[in-house]
């Protein structure tokens, strides 16, 4: 009897002690905003996630307090994932749970909301025993600005004429408190730069009318503030429509047998279609499509400043073979199989020729590149930068400095190239532009030296 007794104790306060345990525990869920949230504005959007690696997610809530009167609860969508259901059992199990939520604040959720600063809270709750059967919580607190007002916008430069395929400056002024202005022309928006470091609302912005651009399509000004709010401001520009030429390429099994095999061994993701010619369609158009968006990634690692003074050069005594945006049409034995535009220059010398930097920069690419084969592309600031391919051979690394007519490479036919030649183009935000522009003095002095020099 004793025994059995004794036994029945040990087992209440082995059950106790673990009840006791379950109740202190502290753990609590994660809270992370999906973008940073500078400020307040008109209807800002809140977008959170929150994650617990041992519990369910019991609630979420979000509310806003100003000066320190009432507190407003603010509603939230979302909510969590289902989670693997455990045994009653296991009470040592920790089934992870996560919820995304989202939501909105401003004046348009809390018509009292003033302008000033206001507290924004957010609290989770899981569903463990902890805090004596409350759940376990977290808490993120931000004092942030609260905003109404636009930013305001004042165009400082003018004219502004833009070529088709082309590119433009622009000098314009935004009011304190912007987080975010540049050009928007179709699906493409142009970040804009500081002119100068000491004076941040002074801006100048880069923006093209790409090759497949409709002539009609408007260019815009976009500025944003660090609490959502976004104005859409007009300025004055002449855009000039272009035709581009129409060409044929005919393709051979001797030409698709030299470029497309070390192309796809070169490139993870391609898949053998089973013949020659898909082959070369796969590279010629997904490879293609792919490497535009690596164009548009590299562009990314560009200096917020020109790190170059001088008018951009052409590789010496060379032939053009092809120019920017010719309309290419493939064809073989006979029959057009596909369309693609040719997006730059073809520049031939002799065979391995010296290829030179066309401007001061920093190297932000050196190596393979799908169609393009091995290729240097060279950050010269502000979005601008310039692209070197179908070389034979390179002598610079990613970071490095190089200097206006530096030698960098050897002219070559790696990629989809037909010959030993240099294909060149210029790049504004990772979208091909036309390099005679910056080929051109007079061009670089009217259309960007002279608008900078009153702010420089």
């Amino acid at each position: 009897m004793g025994s059995g007794i004794t036994f029945l104790l040990v087992v209440l306060v082995i059950v106790l002690g673990m009840l006791v345990w379950k109740m202190l525990d502290k753990s609590a869920p994660s809270i992370q905003l999906r973008t940073e949230l500078k400020g307040i504005g008109a209807s800002t959007p809140v977008e959170l996630e929150v994650r617990d690696a041992k519990h369910r997610i019991k609630s979420v809530a979000m509310e806003l307090s100003q000066g320190g009167g009432r507190t407003f609860a603010l509603p939230l969508a979302g909510g969590a994932a289902p989670a693997a259901e455990t045994s009653w059992w296991k009470f040592w199990a920790h089934p992870e749970s996560k919820a995304a939520y989202s939501g909105r604040v401003g004046r348009k959720e809390l018509p009292d909301l003033q302008e000033g600063r206001a507290t924004l809270r957010i609290v989770a709750t899981n569903d463990s025993w902890g805090r004596f059967f409350r759940g376990g919580q977290s808490e993120l607190q931000m004092d942030l600005p609260v905003r109404f007002a636009p930013p305001q916008v004042q165009v400082l430069s003018f004219p502004h004429y833009v070529n088709q395929g082309g590119a433009e400056l622009i000098v314009f002024k935004v009011s304190p408190g912007t987080s975010e202005s540049g050009v928007k022309v179709g699906d493409s928006f142009f970040p804009s730069w500081p002119v100068k470091a000491s004076t941040p609302e002074t801006r100048l912005c880069l923006f093209a009318y790409a090759w497949n651009v409709d002539p009609a399509t408007p260019a815009r000004i976009v500025a944003r503030d660090d609490a959502g709010n976004e104005t859409v401001s007009n300025f004055t520009y002449r855009l000039f429509p272009k035709q581009f030429r129409s060409d044929q390429i005919q393709l051979t099994d001797d030409f698709m047998s030299r470029v497309v095999p070390p192309i796809m061994s070169q490139t993870s993701g391609l898949e053998d279609q089973g013949s020659l010619l898909k082959n070369f369609l796969l590279v010629n158009g997904q490879l293609r499509q792919a490497n535009a968006r690596e164009l548009i990634a590299f562009s990314q690692k560009t200096a917020p400043r020109f790190l170059w003074t001088q008018p951009f050069i052409q590789l010496g005594n060379s032939k053009v073979e092809a120019s920017f945006a010719d309309s290419r049409t493939y064809v073989y034995n006979g029959e057009a199989v596909d369309h693609q535009t040719h997006l730059g220059f073809d520049l031939a010398v002799t065979e391995h020729a010296p290829v030179v930097a066309a401007n001061d920069g920093v190297v932000v690419h050196a190596g393979f590149f799908g169609i393009y084969g091995n290729t240097v592309i060279i950050d010269h600031g502000c979005g601008l930068q310039s692209l070197y391919a179908h070389l034979s051979s390179m002598g610079v690394k990613p970071g490095d400095n190089v200097q206006r007519g530096q030698t960098i490479a050897r002219s070559g036919q790696t990629g989809l190239a037909g010959g030993d030649h240099l294909h060149f183009t210029m790049l504004l935000d990772g979208i091909p532009i036309n390099p005679v522009e910056w080929w051109d003095p007079h061009w670089i002095h009217d259309r960007i030296e002279k608008k900078l020099a009153a702010y420089k």
